[in-house]
């Protein structure tokens, strides 16, 4: 959605009452991917909006009143006029969206037909890469990260998942993650020990779960493999190795083949892990507040001067063994 281009930093206090005849209470709301969230004075999120579902129930009065849907009663206030400037400003191009379906179809037609001419052949498949990863819809990025979550599955079995072990990883998510929607999925004997895929989906191998003692380098796995996505999309190297005739299907048919996507999940599991420079994942690990000792002495990479820790772990005991024991459930 390119109406959030340059805010995803905005954050603005609120006022939210999570349901009708609840008293509402002070938060802060931030701009994500495609979401609103809403987080308690800690960081915590107690809430996350769709973005192209989002409300304005008071259009044009001040404070700006929101919800996440036209029938529901969950409800947010907002005096800060440059946050309702930017949620008016993503509502407007949704609404945009909704008025011309099928303009955007049209134009993609229309350049593929003109494209497909002479020395344009060299350089179109680019083209149409960078055109599918703009005009692709969220849901539709998310059902290709389900398919290639489902490849994986015929490898490794079924996801890993207990009831307190579930609970766990969701604190863990919420502890490193806490406003990126990022969905963590564990798996048995993944090659690599974390894979972000199309989505916003993070395969995690269960081996960094049980040859760690440390909660702070399985963490430190999920977290390099966020920000790895960050630099590189999972949809763009998707994209980069789709062949010609799939990428014209993708943008004329909105269609993917099963082949397209087998032969790329293969392509991720024959490939070495992707890796940063210390430069690129260390400031990930601040802002994480995640310690950065543990992680780089797991996976080879300079310490530097790392002085004593006084950030919290990653997990508490209970929570890592509940963690650890996820696929034994």
């Amino acid at each position: 959605m390119t109406a959030i281009d340059g805010l995803e930093r905005l954050e603005s206090p609120a006022l939210w009452r999570p349901g009708a005849g609840q008293q509402r209470r002070d938060v802060y709301v931030a701009i994500g991917n495609a979401e609103l969230v809403i987080q308690d004075s800690t960081g915590a999120a107690l809430s996350h909006w769709s973005l192209p579902a989002l409300v304005r129930r008071n259009p044009g009065e001040t404070p700006a009143l929101y919800g996440p849907a036209a029938a529901d009663d969950e409800e947010l206030e907002i005096e800060e006029t440059a946050m309702i400037a930017a949620l008016d400003r993503v509502m407007a191009a949704v609404e945009k969206g909704r008025q011309r379906p099928g303009a955007l179809r049209r134009l993609i037609l229309g350049l593929v037909a003109g494209f497909l001419v002479g020395v344009a052949l060299i350089w179109l498949p680019d083209t149409l890469r960078r055109q599918a990863e703009n005009f692709m819809p969220v849901a539709q990025r998310a059902e290709v990260g389900d398919r290639m979550l489902g490849e994986l599955t015929l490898l490794t079995g079924a996801p890993c998942g207990t009831a307190i072990g579930n609970e766990a990883l969701s604190i863990l998510r919420q502890r490193i993650l806490p406003t990126t929607p990022i969905r963590l999925t564990v798996l048995r004997d993944l090659p690599q020990p974390a894979m972000a895929l199309p989505g916003g989906t993070i395969a995690i191998s269960d081996s960094i779960l049980v040859t760690q003692d440390d909660p702070d380098v399985a963490a430190g796995h999920i977290l390099a493999a966020a920000i790895s996505a960050r630099q590189q999309a999972p949809l763009s190297r998707f994209l980069k190795q789709m062949g010609f005739i799939d990428l014209l299907r993708l943008l004329m048919k909105g269609q993917i083949t099963d082949r397209a996507i087998t032969e790329h999940v293969e392509g991720l599991l024959l490939a070495p892990e992707r890796s940063l420079s210390v430069e690129i994942l260390r400031p990930g690990f601040d802002m994480a507040r995640l310690a950065w000792g543990p992680y780089a002495t797991a996976v080879g990479l300079p310490r530097g001067d790392v002085p004593p820790s006084r950030m919290p772990p990653a997990l508490d005991d209970p929570s890592w063994q509940a963690l650890r024991e996820i696929c034994n459930g």
